[in-house]
């Protein structure tokens, strides 16, 4: 969740056993003839009312006053983990001399880092396939700070237009990088929810159906009340109407609790939108993560969105499940999947599939085994000011596309020297599931942490990061690599926007927020161009974002 300059961002501890419905386990055989535990999860439906037609044009204009942003301090929580604070934040601390566990991944040390790309708003011009990759394309400047700690970049990319999004708020791009509009989520969703902080944004567009959708959620503590919010357009013209939705995310299906949602995230396939969120008691601890399961026909068509939601999710190992990531689908499986880590450490990922079975979806889990992950340090800056907060081992962004599940996260790992926050990255063949190649990238001479990657349609890789150290400010960066490559491999990074200066944006945990996630999508006019969206120190104690995009 985002804060603006002052935030209250203590937040809540050690997971309570829910109270939703517990799922059963069942055994069963996969197609690797490996018996594996697994949930039946029934699902909870709920209903939300029809959407209120929202015109960006029409903000412009005398009927859409310019409206204050509200930010109230974040409900009072004993922790923001599954885990206490106490305990997560020791970990942190030792993270720089914590003894790691031996990666099994392949080990791709960035030994060719090249320097930030000039400003161009030159179009991706056709070409031979290139020998080395990513190569640049278009990068322009995105939305400057606008006062919240830290901005969450996520992004969403249409046949004509880039969307991006940050706390809290939202602006439409040319692909040449012209700025078409900016709006803050408040005045976006004023039609839906007035009086309510509005924080954590996320969107895609959809290929399957010609659709932007953007998700928000929305808290209030007088009265208590959670929102899920979102937003689709009628068309592929970003430009045109688009219809606000509010659900209540208080509610498990039709059950009332008194719970509200944060870090939320997006999925889609050809079928539904997928909404997670990590559920926090008002007053209370981490109690579990929701799926929200939304079925297209409704809001799409305007109407009532009816919808089911899964509670209480764990991990084979028991232990609950903490951000689950849901997959933007390309093609058309009949199978969703989202995925999620161990926390604060392991050495599994949990991959989850929804099947519809009629009208209805259910909810099914299995796991892979993967290269250990733990907790990574801070990353330095130059004068030894505050370390950056590099966050945990969470995944922060998931595609499907041909037959995998490709998924990046935070880990420590050791170069040479202390540990260094690094990227551990994975392709999951979806339906063993089985690692087809995973990989640990970084360097002893700096922190890589926030990726998010993503296939384009030849199976090429892009992936955008932040990166900082003793020798550089908060910088985004980018790597990437060809199918044909060896496996487990990334090629050397290439620098988006540098850092210039240092940065101190301390909550009130006294944390130097930074992140929490980087944006990236895959362009659906152009197969083999990647766009991403990130942060950078732009002055002293300055947060700006840059949007950029690479092909093979």
């Amino acid at each position: 969740m985002a804060t603006k300059k002052a935030p209250n961002t203590k937040r809540k501890t050690a997971a309570k056993k829910t109270r939703a419905s517990r799922p059963a386990a069942v055994a069963r055989k996969t197609s690797a003839a490996k018996t594996v535990r697994e949930y039946s999860l029934a699902a909870a439906a709920g209903k939300a009312k029809a959407g209120v037609r929202y015109d960006p044009a029409a903000a412009l204009g005398q009927n859409a006053p310019a409206m204050a942003e509200l930010m109230e301090p974040r409900p009072k929580t004993t922790s923001r983990y599954p885990i206490s604070n106490e305990a997560f934040e020791a970990l942190k601390a030792a993270a720089p001399k914590a003894k790691l566990a031996v990666a099994s991944a392949v080990r791709s040390k960035d030994v060719k880092k090249r320097g930030a790309a000039p400003e161009t708003s030159a179009p991706l011009a056709p070409g031979n396939e290139p020998v080395a990759a990513p190569v640049a394309s278009t990068n322009f400047a995105g939305i400057s700070a606008t006062g919240w700690l830290p901005p969450d970049c996520t992004m969403a990319v249409g046949p004509s237009h880039v969307l991006a999004s940050v706390n809290s708020s939202i602006a439409l791009y040319s692909k040449a990088g012209a700025a078409v509009f900016q709006r803050t989520l408040t005045q976006w969703f004023a039609n839906v929810v007035q009086g309510m902080t509005i924080f954590d944004p996320k969107a895609l567009f959809d290929q399957h159906a010609g659709r932007w959708v953007l998700l928000a959620v929305a808290v209030s503590q007088n009265p208590k009340a959670s929102l899920h919010l979102v937003s689709i357009s009628a068309t592929a013209d970003p430009n045109g109407s688009w219809r606000n939705y509010r659900f209540d995310a208080m509610r498990d299906g039709a059950t009332p609790t008194n719970n509200w949602a944060d870090f939320p995230a997006l999925g889609v396939d050809n079928q539904a939108l997928y909404v997670t969120s990590n559920m926090f008691a008002f007053g209370g601890a981490f109690q579990y993560a929701k799926i929200r399961v939304i079925p297209k026909a409704g809001p799409y068509g305007g109407g009532a969105a009816p919808f089911f939601d899964f509670t209480g999710m764990k991990n084979a190992n028991n232990s609950v499940a903490f951000t689950i990531q849901p997959c933007h689908t390309f093609g058309a499986p009949q199978i969703e999947y989202l995925v999620n880590t161990g926390f604060p450490s392991g050495n599994f990922l949990t991959v989850w599939r929804i099947v519809f079975q009629g009208a209805v979806p259910a909810l099914l889990r299995t796991q892979v085994a993967v290269s250990p992950y733990s907790l990574a340090p801070n990353a330095d800056q130059p004068g030894g000011v505050a370390p950056l907060n590099t966050g945990d081992v969470r995944a922060l962004h998931a595609v499907f596309r041909g037959d995998s599940i490709w998924t990046a996260f935070t880990t420590a790992h050791n170069w040479g020297g202390p540990n260094r926050a690094s990227i551990q990255w994975c392709q999951v063949r979806a339906a063993v599931p089985a690692v087809v190649q995973q990989g640990v990238y970084g360097a002893s001479t700096a922190h890589y942490f926030y990726p998010a990657a993503c296939p384009d349609a030849n199976g090429n890789v892009t992936m955008v990061f932040s990166r900082a150290g003793p020798g550089e400010f908060g910088t985004i960066a980018y790597t990437g690599r060809r199918a044909i490559e060896p496996l487990g491999t990334l090629q050397g990074s290439a620098v988006l926007k540098s850092g210039v200066a240092k940065y101190v944006g301390l909550d009130q945990g006294g944390r130097n927020r930074w992140g929490d996630y980087n944006g990236v999508a895959s362009d659906p006019a152009n197969g083999r161009v990647v766009w991403f969206y990130g942060e950078y120190a732009s002055a002293v104690n300055t947060w700006a974002t840059w949007v950029g995009s690479a092909f093979f």
